[in-house]
């Protein structure tokens, strides 16, 4: 079952800001996966029969990536620019 965007980020609010950068590396692979396998039209995989279907997922994920990357610029600003943290 996938979780509404806002849930996602939620479940992201006490993390630090590397572990972000993680979760929206994971994100980029998972959709740039998701593309390659349509790209060669390869739906041969135990993943499309299982529910959520890849293009849901990939949907999902897409959304996910959005809130996480304006999440990411709020806590950047906050932390980095307006704080004293560093990269």
């Amino acid at each position: 079952m996938m979780i509404a965007p806002k849930t996602f980020i939620d479940e992201l609010k006490d993390a630090d800001y590397s572990t972000l950068i993680k979760e929206r590396d994971e994100l980029i692979r998972s959709i740039q996966s998701f593309e390659e396998a349509e790209k060669r039209g390869d739906r041969s995989g135990e993943e499309w029969n299982i529910c959520p279907s890849p293009e849901v997922r990939y949907q999902c994920d897409l959304e996910y990536l959005a809130e996480l990357c304006a999440y990411m610029k709020e806590k950047y600003n906050e932390e980095y620019v307006w704080g004293d943290k560093r990269l």
